[in-house]
């Protein structure tokens, strides 16, 4: 950031001195750069917790009935998939979030720097209207962490519908009730796997805090 406003104190001297109106536009545009990114790192800056660097789970749950509420968490998994198309990649477990889609339930596995620490705030009660989500954000699981979830500890439901490209499969984590939910599709292997490691960052963060 110095090298780089050192830089451009130096352009910015020699384009004055030749009147060098090109140069001068250029400059403007970095100058807004320069802001946002000193703007960006001082958010960072008082990100300091253990996990915030990592990347972030984001479950999206309907918490209510009706189809207002169904629609609002495609609605608020699409604003979190356009923030992470910003600042990262976002990976949607299940990955139905087009525009008057409904869903119940959905999970993005956002990937980008500071992504937990930048999106942890999110979590809680979101409400448009008569409808209301709940939104729950996790640090994303890493190889060496402590194994949080057994299988014994996991049951696994079937949810069919009349329409089996919508039928659904639920793992829930039995001593802390939390669960996921993926879709029973052709993929359901790879979607169980991500479930799973979805589940297990969900359950990270209180078995820290426990073992601390």
């Amino acid at each position: 950031m110095r090298r780089r406003l050192d830089d451009a104190r130096q352009l910015l001297a020699l384009a004055v001195d030749a009147h060098d109106d090109a140069v001068l536009a250029d400059l403007r545009v970095e100058a807004d750069a320069l802001s946002d990114a000193v703007a960006d790192l001082r958010i960072r800056m008082r990100l300091d917790g253990p996990f915030d660097l990592r990347d972030a789970v984001v479950v999206v749950r309907s918490a209510g009935t009706g189809e207002d509420a169904a629609t609002l968490v495609v609605t608020v998994l699409r604003r979190y998939l356009e923030w992470a198309e910003r600042h990262g990649h976002g990976v949607a477990v299940p990955d139905d979030v087009q525009p008057g889609s409904r869903l119940r339930e959905g999970a993005l596995v956002v990937a980008a720097p500071y992504a937990y620490g930048l999106l942890r705030a999110e979590a809680g009660r979101h409400r448009a209207g008569a409808a209301e989500v709940t939104v729950t954000v996790a640090p994303l699981v890493e190889d060496d962490d402590p194994e949080t979830v057994r299988d014994e500890d996991v049951r696994v439901d079937v949810m069919c519908t009349r329409n089996p490209a919508t039928a659904s499969v639920r793992l829930t984590h039995l001593p802390t009730g939390r669960s996921v939910s993926f879709r029973n599709d052709a993929r359901a292997g790879q979607q169980r796997e991500a479930a799973y490691r979805v589940l297990r960052s969900l359950l990270l963060v209180a078995d820290v805090d426990n073992r601390d």
